[in-house]
């Protein structure tokens, strides 16, 4: 049994200690029942080796001015003061939740804690830099939680306190704080500001989202210079669910100069809620150098399937060595076609193509009826007129064609006429002069036939 835990089953000014809950640089808190009220506490006690140390009790005594003046929801309330034995002791509100850094025992957190947490306490925060105090600790382990979620401010033990109230110009002098949470100003023991705070609230939130802090050496003097000088790594490449607006919130959160960065921590909050609304990938997400990896929700539900594609039966769609998996098909999707000034143009072109065609079908049969006209006047008129001037054209009996009906078909027949003297021996179609049947056929007759074709 430790000293400090040499308290434990004792009852100090009406609060029975119980147990111890967590030890710090200056302090130890312990799980205490407030008789008179029947209620947990917690009692934050200076330990005995820190009695003779005037700048551990003036630190204490510092805390308990500091807190008393800072009347926000989400800053630990204190109790009570007092001495026991010469050991100055806080009485505080217990938080059954334990704190932020108890959390991360398990890895990082989840986006959504993370917002929680940054929203409840970010006001506080900025409420203590109007009220002049300077935390100058900020990490998970000075974040309490109770059973409700809720996220509170505590340990004010190196806070300062410049000018009067209302002062918005907080500044100290000295290096003093945790190496692995001081802005590059706190580690050069330069003049310091609000934005000190929330350069370590950049750090509690890369530790929050990757599970470590941004800079780690084997000494706390290396630590302190890595803040000053080395760029911090990329949060996805320790965390690549982080979306790529999360990493720029928290390395904006950063920056080396206090003016880089945000100006209040409320702006940060702010710039956090509205990043992690945004989507994990996204078009301009093009960081390489590590696998990327999708939030385990996204992948518990197979994408729809999507409805299969019209193909006409007279189209056989080309095979393709990789063909698109199911429910991504229609990735593109068909266009609608335009209406309104390509009608009347359509209208334009087909008239005129209209015009054309009739034109030509016009010349083409005025053609036609001429070359018929032509044909009709040809066929009507002899050709040639044999007149019988022959003396012998007597006694010459010529053929004729007698039409007679032969299985519904005309067949014209040659028949012997004979001629008479000055008659004409071809008679114009049309014009059949009535022949003279001779019984038989003369001697070297035969048929004329004429036409006007060519």
């Amino acid at each position: 049994m430790t000293e400090s835990d040499s308290l434990i089953g004792k009852t100090i000014n009406g609060y029975e200690m119980l147990d111890v809950v967590g030890r710090g640089g200056m302090a130890a808190v312990y799980r205490a029942q407030q008789v008179s009220m029947n209620r947990v506490v917690a009692v934050k006690v200076l330990p005995e080796k820190y009695l003779n140390d005037d700048t551990y009790i003036q630190r204490f005594e510092q805390e308990v001015a500091i807190v008393a003046k800072l009347e926000h929801r989400n800053i630990v309330p204190v109790h009570d003061y007092g001495e026991f034995n010469g050991q100055p002791y806080i009485v505080m509100r217990y938080m059954a939740g334990g704190s932020v850094d108890d959390l991360l025992d398990n890895g990082p957190l989840d986006i959504e804690t993370i917002v929680n947490v940054i929203e409840q306490i970010a006001p506080a925060l900025d409420y203590a830099h109007n009220k002049s105090v300077l935390h100058r600790d900020l990490k998970p382990s000075n974040v309490l939680m109770d059973d409700g979620g809720g996220a509170y401010l505590t340990d004010f033990g190196i806070a300062r306190v410049l000018g009067e109230q209302g002062n918005k110009s907080i500044t100290t002098q000295g290096v003093v704080g945790t190496p692995s949470y001081m802005s590059p100003e706190q580690a050069q023991g330069l003049s310091l500001d609000g934005r000190s705070d929330l350069y370590a609230l950049g750090v509690m939130l890369f530790e929050l989202t990757t599970g470590r802090r941004p800079f780690e050496a084997d000494t706390p003097y290396g630590v302190a210079v890595m803040q000053v000088t080395a760029a911090p790594p990329s949060p996805r490449s320790l965390n690549p669910a982080l979306s790529l607006a999360v990493e720029e919130v928290i390395l904006r959160s950063l920056r080396k100069k206090p003016d880089d960065r945000y100006q209040t921590a409320a702006k940060l909050s702010d710039a956090l809620k509205m990043a992690a609304n945004k989507p994990v990938m996204s078009l301009h997400d093009t960081q390489p150098g590590f696998k990327r990896q999708f939030p385990q929700q996204v992948l518990s539900q197979p994408p729809p399937a999507a409805a299969p594609m019209y193909v006409p039966p007279a189209y056989t769609p080309p095979l393709t060595p990789n063909p698109a998996p199911t429910g991504y098909a229609n990735v593109y999707p068909r266009r609608k076609r335009r209406s309104g000034g390509n009608v009347w143009v359509s209208a334009a072109l087909g008239g005129l193509l209209g015009c054309g065609v009739l034109v030509v079908i016009v010349i083409t049969a005025l053609l036609i009826l001429g070359s018929l006209g032509a044909r009709s006047e040809a066929v009507t008129t002899p050709a040639s007129t044999v007149t019988g001037t022959d003396e012998n054209a007597a006694s010459r009996s010529l053929p004729t064609l007698d039409a007679t009906s032969q299985s519904g078909r005309e067949t014209l027949i040659p028949q012997q006429v004979e001629a008479t003297p000055g008659s004409a021996l071809i008679a114009p179609v049309g014009e059949r002069p009535t022949p003279t049947v001779s019984a038989e056929r003369p001697q070297g007759s035969g048929l004329a036939y004429s036409a006007g074709r060519t």
